[in-house]
């Protein structure tokens, strides 16, 4: 009996330890890419440019444009960023562990080996905004799965608050507090306890709309992240997924899917959840994006698991992992490659650091890397969802009030399909009529003097 007893024990531990070195190795082995905007935006703040009005970005503050950021944290480097990105993955491999212990062991090493496998498919290797996302919705999961949540007044109050940071960092998060918020209306009917957990929830945005207030960019960050969202960005033509990334999406939704029809307990309470997780794919598709409801998926699917979806999906799961390995660039990082340093070397060795360049078409991290500022400390990234009404002028205006010593100009970028000299036409002549001297680095960066 004692026997036994231990052999469970050393399986128990084995069902955790040998999937999450999985996860690492992978990981570790992979390529890595981190979104340039993550240094570059808290490099800029750095520089006192100040959020929405002089950055321009439609996102929420998250960790990026508030006074406490990954920044003032001493995260300033890509091996820092890579760092988070391992944390932020144990975390949730954590909380996932900890959901499926009520679970048979077998199930719950099938499952956590699951997570690995889709998680490294599922573009695992990229440090975004959700990423962060992906790990605060999993922590909110697990407090209200748990029952944590509905133990008194102060869990409540701390619950409000996890999701109403997870709204700090992006708007699509609304969707999941509301999901939250009907959990908690439907387990025990409290007019006073939900009244914590909304004060909870509010609490974050409102700190941080009071800070944005004071330091007078609350019109610009309404107009960026509410307005221009509303009104243009979500108008953009959307990205549908291609067929690799359909087959892994639907890998997991559809036995998900299944295994919620058959489920009786919570069912429409863990839909609800995992719905409003995967309103964070669209209407522009991408695995980054998807990686907020994977654990939702594994754990929804843990509860009606059969031997034989279990083989069907672990055979998938190894399938497209074997295939973007075999695709990825061990080691690699994307933040800059020899052709982004060849760039960089040459801004260090030529640029004045008192004065502005402007880089067209080339990625926006050369900023952070040279340590040089846009002209008139402005920072408009040329994105299909920023080129709007009005936005060329302003540029051309910054241009023309501080003229940059230089500009980088990628003749061969395109945004969205399309060349960026037909992207921004009326920069682009300007930029033709006002810098006239030429240069070619080897990589094909023009040098516009």
């Amino acid at each position: 009996m004692v026997e036994t007893h231990h052999q469970a024990r050393i399986f128990r531990i084995a069902s955790f330890v040998i999937p999450l070195a999985l996860l690492l190795i992978l990981l570790l082995r992979s390529s890595f890419f981190p979104y340039p905007e993550i240094l570059t935006e808290i490099y800029f703040l750095k520089q006192g440019m100040l959020p929405y009005s002089q950055i321009n970005d439609q996102h929420f503050p998250g960790m990026m444009l508030l006074p406490l950021n990954l920044g003032t944290l001493g995260i300033t480097t890509v091996d820092g960023l890579r760092v988070i990105h391992l944390i932020l993955i144990t975390i949730n491999f954590i909380l996932l562990s900890k959901l499926l212990k009520k679970f048979n062991p077998a199930i719950k090493l099938v499952c956590l080996l699951l997570y690995v496998l889709f998680l490294y498919s599922w573009e695992g290797n990229t440090l975004w905004v959700d990423s962060f996302v992906a790990t605060i919705s999993l922590i909110g999961f697990y407090v209200l799965e748990s029952g944590w949540t509905f133990k008194n007044i102060f869990t409540y109050f701390i619950s409000g608050l996890i999701f109403g940071t997870l709204l700090t960092f992006k708007q699509h998060g609304i969707f999941l507090c509301l999901a939250a918020g009907i959990w908690v209306i439907s387990y025990k009917p409290s007019f006073r306890k939900l009244i914590w957990f909304v004060i909870g929830g509010v609490l974050p945005m409102s700190v941080i709309a009071l800070h944005l207030y004071q330091i007078g960019v609350f019109k610009d960050f309404w107009f960026w992240t509410v307005s221009h969202n509303l009104n243009g960005y979500t108008n953009l033509e959307g990205r549908l997924p291609v067929l690799g990334e359909t087959a892994r999406f639907l890998s997991l939704v559809l036995p998900a899917a299944v295994s919620i029809y058959l489920i009786q307990s919570r069912k429409y309470l863990h839909l609800l959840f995992l719905a409003a997780s995967l309103f964070y794919v669209f209407p522009r598709f991408g695995l980054i994006h998807a990686q907020i409801a994977l654990p939702i998926l594994i754990y929804v699917i843990s509860r009606k698991l059969s031997l034989a979806l279990a083989i069907i999906l672990i055979f998938l799961g190894v399938f497209f992992t074997v295939r973007v390995l075999v695709k990825d660039n061990p080691g690699k990082i994307y933040f800059y490659d020899q052709s982004v340093q060849e760039t960089v070397n040459f801004v260090k060795a030529n640029a004045r650091l008192d004065k502005s360049i402007y880089v067209y078409g080339v990625n926006d991290n050369i900023y952070h890397l040279t340590q040089t500022l846009p002209p008139s400390k402005m920072w408009i990234e040329l994105l299909k969802g920023n080129i709007i009404p009005g936005v060329e002028d302003t540029i051309i205006s910054t241009l023309e009030t501080d003229p940059p010593q230089f500009v980088l100009v990628d003749p061969q970028a395109s945004i969205d399909g399309q060349k960026i000299q037909e992207f921004t036409p009326q920069i682009y002549a300007y930029m033709q009529d006002n810098f006239n001297k030429r240069v070619t680095l080897s990589n094909g960066v023009e040098v516009w003097y």
